[in-house]
């Protein structure tokens, strides 16, 4: 089961990475611009952020095995 667990989070992580590069895309930004201009506090909000909806998505696959387990 450990083996799944990268592979499993490498998905939604691919799937941000194309949604954030079409937005940027589609506004004319470039990333190493943005990367230059942020804020220390900004970043850090950014990791809040991130580190937030990890355990989100942790806590919904973790109810999501619980109801394949009572559903067995």
């Amino acid at each position: 089961m450990d083996n799944k667990s990268p592979n499993h989070n490498a998905i939604p992580e691919k799937v941000a990475k194309v949604m954030v590069d079409e937005i940027f895309r589609k506004n004319n930004v470039k990333p190493e611009e943005i990367k230059n201009n942020i804020s220390n506090d900004q970043k850090q909000m950014l990791k809040e952020m991130v580190e937030d909806l990890r355990e989100q998505v942790n806590q919904f696959n973790k109810g999501d095995k619980d109801t394949k387990k009572t559903d067995e």
